[in-house]
């Protein structure tokens, strides 16, 4: 886990965002530039959607 000063350190590093949540809550709330990769098709998308040599940040929300 990282906070929200390291996220922002990380993408302006060039770190990639990826939102896991589902589509309608994407459209509705998300980190602008994040890449959308609902988190059922993450393992099978996720090497022809991201580039591997750069960072990953992956988020989505806690229902607590």
């Amino acid at each position: 886990m990282i906070d929200h000063r390291e996220v922002l350190d990380s993408i302006a590093a060039g770190a990639q965002v990826i939102d896991v949540l589902p589509a309608h809550e994407y459209r509705v709330c998300h980190i602008r530039g994040a890449i959308h990769l609902p988190l059922g098709r993450v393992i099978g998308e996720a090497g022809a959607v991201l580039d591997l040599e750069r960072p990953i940040i992956v988020y989505c929300r806690d229902s607590l």
